[in-house]
């Protein structure tokens, strides 16, 4: 394994630091540092900028040829990190424990060290990783707040107001679609010099306050979870699966909805999102197709059709077949029905 110390003061340290590291040279545009990795660690890039309001906004975007360590030393200013993974995987630890926790794909991770510790996280080799982490300096976030910090959601108030580090938060959850295609714009972006500077702090800030909301989300008793998250996606597609392979016998959609692992109005949610549809009109849909596909190219009739598509009416069969196509469903056949 590959072992890269840093010795961070500030947030602006970051690129500069593993630049160093590297033995390279890094750039800095309108306040965004970027470094390139060498060839003889790996290929992509890795890229930073700090803000004002304390919130400090990287992309890791890379694939090592070796196990790579970034040992972040204490830095003084007991940061808070939100860690997302968009593909591959990162793991992190505290100095104080060999535990490592494991962030892959859909995942995030809050990350707060106490005083004592240092952070560290690991890139596997040849397993090309986008990792996305805001880091708040509380301090400075504290300072630009309007309002008195006791005023705060009590949720968020071990998150900021441990300004000394006396406390360490390791909180790993999924994030949600919204953070998601925030990041993706940011990944996207082509931008340059102070617009795209600005964009980014406000993206950072967007997705700040959607991780509040995910945060406070998953603290809630029963944890009950209303948003929709990245990885409630694959659950989506196992629905599609589900639903494909068992179109004869389908119950209802909470009964679909328990088989793939997840609430009904979420799995509502997920089909509208990537559809554009309801669940329901999902299977009215890709029952049609199927029929269409049994009555011209395997020589079903219809009432056999009717069967193999879980439907009890063939008079309501028929006349949704019409409404989608045109024709009564009886007309493609090929041998007069009995």
């Amino acid at each position: 394994m590959k072992s890269y110390k840093l010795k961070i003061a500030q947030v602006d340290d970051f690129v500069p630091e593993i630049a160093g590291a590297f033995g390279v040279n890094f750039t800095n545009s309108f306040g965004e540092f970027a470094v390139k990795i060498p060839s003889h660690i790996g290929t992509g890039e890795i890229k930073g900028v700090n803000f004002p309001n304390g919130i400090g906004l990287h992309i890791i975007n890379c694939d090592v040829h070796d196990d790579t360590e970034f040992y972040f030393e204490n830095n003084g200013i007991n940061s808070l990190r939100f860690i997302y993974c968009m593909k591959g995987e990162i793991a992190h630890k505290f100095s104080s424990s060999e535990e490592e926790i494991a962030i892959r794909r859909a995942e995030h991770l809050i990350a707060a060290p106490t005083y004592e510790e240092d952070q560290i996280y690991i890139i596997k080799k040849d397993s090309p990783a986008i990792i996305c982490y805001l880091e708040i300096n509380k301090v400075k976030f504290q300072e630009q707040l309007s309002y008195d910090l006791n005023k705060i959601d009590a949720a968020y108030y071990p998150l900021f107001a441990d300004v000394n580090g006396l406390t360490q938060i390791a909180h790993k959850g999924y994030y949600s679609l919204q953070i998601s295609d925030i990041i993706d714009s940011i990944l996207n972006n082509e931008d340059q010099g102070l617009v795209r500077t600005n964009y980014l702090g406000a993206k950072a800030l967007e997705c700040t306050s959607l991780m509040l909301k995910l945060y406070r989300e998953d603290s809630l008793e029963g944890n009950k979870r209303t948003t929709l998250r990245l990885s409630d996606m694959d659950t989506v597609v196992a629905a599609v699966n589900y639903i494909e392979n068992n179109i004869s016998k389908l119950e209802t959609i909470p009964e679909i909805a328990e088989a793939v692992g997840i609430e009904a109005y979420r799995l509502q949610d997920g089909f509208k999102r990537n559809y554009g549809m309801t669940v329901n009109d999902y299977i009215k849909e890709f029952r049609l197709k199927r029929a269409l596909t049994m009555l011209t190219s395997e020589d079903k009739n219809v009432s056999e059709v009717v069967y193999a598509l879980g439907l009890s009416s063939r008079s309501y069969f028929s006349k949704i077949f019409k409404e989608k196509y045109g024709i009564p469903p009886s007309s493609l056949r090929k041998v007069p029905e009995l």
